[in-house]
């Protein structure tokens, strides 16, 4: 591919350096500072301010499984774990004690992963105010990359988390990975690495070993660390300096390989089953050298890059206009370029995935196959590359002119990307010049011939993943084969691009009027009523320059409605992910809005019914359009209603066997008396109604004057003002008909019970839910309360759980209050566990439900508040923030963003108890369980 790019220069560049063949080096984004010690660490700084007063700390390491012998396979990953099991200046679990005491959440805001050749640790959101923090949070940098504990204890307590963690991670499509990949990829490495491991070695190895691996492979010439954040970079690099200069280079350091993966001439086949995959799925990848880390600094690789992501792009609209058709060969279906499987450095793949429908993946491969041949013999058109160019040039451009609120873990992202695999990191000003000269001026031409080396008649991989079960007829290669070579000896006609070229409305009625302004003084905005009783507020922000969010509510809901609609319920915002307006499908909605930066979410809920999106001010006008369409015209095809239904029956029809789906299947029927609060089923998709469904919606948003719309953002007044009175002031409305909440009792199940049931599974595993339930008056105090409380329960549990048992790999409470629920307030864990532990577990967390209501420390109290004013103040300077709230506030007026913070310094260790007494004394103490079967 390096030739095609080559032969591209001609396009872009001036006649003279075209003859000299050699494009211009990619410049560095000019506000990061780059240095190397001498000891060969690498560091990247960046002062950033959005958000405000947080930054970012990042170490990566050119280190992961890949680097394993076989006797090692797991301790690359181990390693990482250990990371959190003290270090020099950290002994113990003081580190993640440390860091949460300050704003900074275990799993949420610190965390790592391993992958085949490169590991990562970040600290991010941590609020930087103090100096002292910014200089531990280097030294906790510091001491991953040099001064690790890996004391003995702490190695042997860690081996039963990471059992668990392979529990989790070896889900069914993952044990099919690790019985094909040597198959797709023979005589490689990254067969044979998958950076979870073995547990042979992870419950035998010695503790020296993974010593020795750390000696070995934690060193500067592989480590990178990036800070990004509202920081002194002077400073922040002179305490680099300061602090890990002492950091020893050894003597004759291991080569630092990276591994081939082989070429191959003829299709390379394999079959993978499963008992519990819910579905069969078929990967067709066309493989080819990944561009060196050495060859990706100048121009041409950026070229490269806007090309493949031109190729992806075309080919999912193409993908997706055959999944709308009711015929359509594949239940769903994708595209993605990059590593090979996402794994392998030295060789990238063309990837086109399908989901069959049933266990048809002939048919499904003999499709995929079909449309990858299509765009190589015939080419895309110039209609679908300058829609895809619109779409890509338009992100970019937004993505520019919010270059000033760039989000501190996107910066450092690239920056970590950079480091370890030489990306280039241009900057976006850099990026939008070069991009919008270079974009416009290459044609059509230019992706197709890039295209035809991207999908070789060799060097092509056909995985199939299908359900283990009796009466599936398994596809042999042979017969993958003939379906392939049928394909290759049909005469295939070309694309043909159908884009629709008419309005999206045909005729707008007279614009109304806004008949009265009044500021809202709660949220700083402004409010509008208008002439059909429809009411809007505004809020004019400077958070970001090219941002508007928009939130539209109303009471009312699909409450009204009785159980003999619960089919069309349950499959409703399945239906609501893929509508169309008026004339225009889904797929033609799609093709418009190419090149534009709007999104516009319908939801139906019990109580209320919703509108969310966001869009930008230069397309406020077709936000505007959306919005009156969604609330006069919305509609889905029968074609592709019944696309949809195939689809998702395709998914659902082989989930009897998936252990997680059977589980949350017997939590909803448990917690819900409710038919429409049922999981998804085969049955309710093929009962589901279209005409119906339609019916409900046109309904629920039939009168504007029960709606209040909500935006937030760079907005000019005026102009929002006038599309206000022509796009909302115009939507049919009756102010004489309020809708009100109307109760229909469907709220969880309360008491006290314990609900246990049993299934089949590959890898023996309990799944349990603890759901506590009850009800309190809304208010800013009690809602901040609910949420401190699971945080207190998460904190507890990660700690007797996890890391006292070794009986789970995650667990968490999540918590929240609702306005208008019939059950309002939630308190839930729901986790996976060691089968033999699960007495002792449900123990534990029934005794820390009830230890809360009598003890609250002020330690963890304080840690909580410390991080929910980092949230809470961060929140402050989000769009999204702002519009949810205020839209939530019309439901029920309690604000519970500005004065957030206030009444969270006034809560009590005295006041979590009593409050969680209340809650307690209730008795709605759930507990469902899904056992492995004996």
């Amino acid at each position: 591919m390096k030739v095609v790019i080559l032969a591209l220069v001609g396009y872009v560049l001036s006649p003279a350096l075209a003859v000299a063949q050699q494009m211009p080096p990619i410049p560095v984004d000019k506000d990061v500072k780059i240095g190397k010690l001498d000891n060969g660490l690498t560091y990247y700084i960046r002062h950033n301010e959005y958000p405000k007063g947080q930054a970012d700390f990042y170490i990566a390491q050119k280190v992961g499984s890949i680097l394993e012998t076989e006797e090692q396979r797991g301790l690359a990953h181990f390693l990482e774990h250990m990371c959190f099991n003290g270090t020099k200046s950290f002994p113990g679990n003081s580190l993640t004690k440390w860091l949460e005491s300050v704003g900074v959440k275990f799993g949420q805001n610190l965390n790592a992963a391993t992958g085949w050749d490169k590991t990562f640790y970040r600290i991010s959101s941590v609020p930087v105010a103090r100096e002292g923090v910014q200089d531990s949070c280097l030294l906790v940098l510091h001491d991953w990359a040099n001064d690790l504990l890996l004391d003995g204890e702490e190695i042997d307590k860690e081996r039963k988390v990471i059992h668990e963690e392979w529990r989790i991670q070896m889900p069914p499509q993952m044990r099919i990975m690790e019985k094909t990949l040597p198959v797709l990829m023979p005589d490689s490495r990254y067969a044979h690495r998958l950076p979870i491991g073995l547990m042979s070695v992870v419950d035998n190895f010695p503790h020296q070993a993974l010593r020795d691996y750390y000696e070995k492979w934690y060193r500067p010439d592989l480590q990178g660390i990036m800070i990004v954040g509202d920081i002194d970079v002077n400073r922040v690099e002179a305490k680099i300096k300061e602090m890990f200069a002492d950091i020893e280079m050894p003597a004759n350091p291991a080569k630092r390989e990276y591994f081939p993966v082989p070429d191959n001439k003829e299709t390379i086949y394999a079959v993978g089953k499963d008992k519990e995959l819910p579905n069969s799925r078929v990967d067709l990848l066309f493989k080819f050298d990944a561009t060196p880390d050495s060859l990706k600094g100048n121009m041409d690789y950026l070229i490269m890059q806007y090309l493949t992501n031109m190729v992806s792009m075309m080919m999912e609209y193409r993908l997706n206009d055959i999944v709308s058709k009711a015929d359509a060969p594949f239940a769903a279906t994708g595209v993605m370029s990059g590593e090979l499987f996402g794994i392998a450095k030295t060789k990238d793949a063309l990837n086109y995935v399908a989901i069959a429908k049933g266990t048809d993946v002939k048919g499904a491969l003999e499709a995929i196959y079909r449309e990858a041949l299509r765009a190589k013999r015939s080419g895309f058109t110039a209609t679908e590359y300058a829609r895809c160019r619109s779409e890509y040039l338009s992100g970019l451009e937004k993505a520019y002119k919010n270059r000033s609120q760039q989000e501190n873990e996107s910066l450092v992202q690239a920056y970590v990307e950079h480091f370890l695999n030489n990306e280039p990191i241009p900057g976006i000003e850099n990026e939008y010049q070069m991009m919008n000269m270079l974009a416009n001026r290459i044609p059509v031409e230019a992706v197709n011939q890039l295209y035809n080396q991207m999908v070789p008649d060799d060097n092509r991989l056909v995985m199939c993943s299908m359900p283990d079960k009796e009466g599936i007829a398994y596809p042999t290669e042979a017969e993958l084969a003939a379906v392939m070579a049928r394909v290759d000896a049909e005469d295939i006609a070309p694309y043909v691009d159908n884009v629709k070229t008419e309005p999206l409305i045909g005729q707008l009625p007279a614009a109304g009027k806004v008949v009265a302004e009044k500021p809202n003084k709660e949220f700083d905005a402004m409010g509008w009523m208008l002439s059909n009783g429809a009411k809007v507020l505004v809020k004019k922000t400077d958070f970001k320059a090219d941002e508007i969010c928009v939130d539209i509510i109303s009471k009312g809901g699909t409450s009204i409605y009785g159980e003999e609609d619960a089919d069309n319920l349950i499959f409703m915002p399945l239906m609501l992910q893929q509508y169309g307006l008026g004339k225009f499908s889904y797929a033609d909605l799609v093709k418009y809005l190419a090149g534009k930066q709007v999104s516009l979410n319908i939801s139906l809920k019990d109580y209320d019914k919703e509108m969310t999106g966001q869009t930008t001010p230069k397309d406020l006008k077709t936000m505007m359009e959306l919005i009156y369409m969604a609330f006069t015209d919305l509609n889905v095809t029968a074609e592709e209603f019944s696309a949809m239904q195939n689809t998702y029956k395709g998914l659902f029809q082989n989930q009897s066997a998936n252990p997680q789906f059977i589980f949350s299947q017997k939590l909803h029927q448990v917690l819900y008396n409710a038919p429409r609060k049922q999981m998804v089923s085969v049955a309710a998709i093929e009962k589901a109604n279209r005409e119906r469904m339609l019916e409900i919606v046109h309904k629920c948003f039939s009168n504007a004057a029960n709606f209040t719309f909500v935006f937030s953002g760079n907005i000019e007044l005026d102009e929002l003002k006038a599309l206000a009175e022509q796009y909302l002031a115009t939507l049919p409305a009756d102010a004489a008909k309020k809708e009100d909440v109307k109760r229909a009792n469907l709220g969880m199940n309360g008491g006290n019970k314990t609900d246990e049931f049993v299934q089949k599974m590959e890898v023996p595993q309990t799944y349990a839910a603890v759901i506590v339930t009850g009800s309190v008056p809304y208010t800013v105090k009690n809602k901040l309360m609910t949420q401190m409380a699971a945080q207190i329960m998460t904190a507890r549990l990660l700690n007797k759980v996890r890391e006292d048992e070794g009986a789970t790999y995650s667990i968490q409470t999540q918590g929240k209050l609702t306005r208008l629920e019939d059950t309002p307030l939630i308190l839930q864990t729901v986790f996976p566990m060691k089968p033999e532990k699960k007495e002792d577990v449900l123990k534990i967390v029934r005794s820390e439900f009830e230890q809360i209501t009598q003890r609250v420390d002020p330690a963890e109290l304080k840690t909580v508040k410390e991080f929910m004013v980092k949230e809470f103040t961060e929140g402050l300077t989000k769009n999204n923030a702002w519009v949810n709230n205020m839209a939530a506030y019309e439901l029920l007026p309690v604000n519970t963003l500005t004065g957030a913070i206030d009444t969270l310094n006034t809560i009590t260790e005295k006041d979590m108890a009593e409050f969680m007494k209340l809650v307690m004394d209730q008795n709605n103490y759930r507990v469902v369980v899904l056992d492995p079967e004996k």
